[in-house]
């Protein structure tokens, strides 16, 4: 009897493991992964924005969203998680389950930048881009009715008064810190920079005469310019703006000085292969529908399409650029 039971007992261990291996086994893995991928989504999406409400990052995010949802077949649902500089938005990201269900904007070069300037909760590689959307470059706004009507006017007032010019940015070693900077290296100005933690916070600042001037990126500005309460003094770009013909480059005046700012949707390294396509594939008519098209450009939200490659590519280029200007910059 005691034989009889324990030739069971082995009988059904060895099924157990031989189901286990079956399962656990990578042909079988890879089917689930497909199958997975092939009725995903099944619930809303969650796509963190790692700042507040009214930035240029979340008026992209929401404008995306709503056609995205739309291809995907599930709402895809906006959560700003700010703080830190958006390290925390970027840390719930980066340690998010990698179901496809938490995806999020990873803000370029604040991203990277952060990593270099200090020891931060998540790395870059935690994250896998899925495509870029927006290249927003920079630009140098003051108030309408300030004292500066050109940028040799604001640089003559900073050269007069070392530290008197303050100047918001959006965060302590992020995008608008490091342009604003960068700028009085290459001027050889003094200026006091105040971070906000994100742009809305920033550029209210500047609209309530906290701050002189603000370093901010074109879509965070276009509204403002547009109803002559914000005038720009200066682009970060290599040609004039075409929503701005009369404002000359930063090149044009002798500083050879191109910064913007690059947004690309991204998921937590880890999801699965099949889900990563499909967010891709979405994103991608997203991006071309006419509709969708029209919005961004009635916003001034300049769009740039970047494969998966492409935005890599790219986040390495922006890498060894931040490890040589910042340390000349003091970050």
């Amino acid at each position: 009897m005691k034989q009889k039971m324990k030739k069971k007992m082995l009988i059904s261990g060895s099924i157990c493991l031989l189901l286990l291996l079956i399962l656990f086994s990578t042909p079988t893995q890879e089917f689930l992964q497909s199958l997975q991928g092939k009725r995903y989504p099944e619930r809303p999406i969650e796509l963190i924005v790692s700042f507040k409400e009214g930035g240029g990052t979340d008026i992209g995010a929401r404008l995306l969203a709503g056609y995205l949802s739309k291809e995907l077949g599930q709402p895809v649902q906006i959560r700003n998680i700010d703080g830190n500089d958006g390290e925390i938005g970027f840390e719930r990201l980066a340690k998010a389950n990698p179901d496809g269900y938490t995806i999020g904007f990873i803000n370029l070069p604040t991203f990277i930048s952060l990593p270099i300037q200090r020891q931060t909760s998540y790395q870059v590689n935690d994250v896998r881009p899925v495509a870029n959307y927006v290249m927003d470059p920079a630009v140098l706004v003051v108030r309408s009715d300030s004292d500066w009507a050109t940028f040799q006017d604001w640089v003559a007032a900073c050269m007069s008064e070392p530290y008197k010019m303050t100047v918001s940015n959006n965060g302590v070693a992020a995008s608008n810190h490091i342009a604003a900077a960068y700028l009085a290296h290459k001027a050889f100005i003094e200026l006091t920079h105040v971070p906000f933690g994100g742009t809305a916070d920033m550029l209210k600042a500047l609209e309530e005469g906290i701050v002189d001037a603000s370093v901010a990126k074109v879509s965070e500005v276009a509204l403002g310019v547009r109803q002559k309460e914000l005038r720009v003094l200066a682009s970060f770009t290599e040609e004039r703006l075409d929503f701005l013909p009369e404002t000359p480059t930063l090149r044009e005046m002798g500083y050879d000085i191109v910064f913007g700012s690059a947004r690309a949707l991204a998921v937590p390294r880890g999801t699965p292969e099949e889900i990563v396509l499909r967010i891709s594939e979405a994103f991608r008519l997203t991006f071309d529908d006419s509709e969708h098209l029209e919005a961004a450009q009635a916003v001034q939200l300049p769009l740039l399409y970047m494969d998966e490659e492409g935005t890599v590519n790219y986040m390495e280029e922006q890498e060894r650029y931040l490890k040589t200007i910042m340390p000349q910059i003091g970050m």
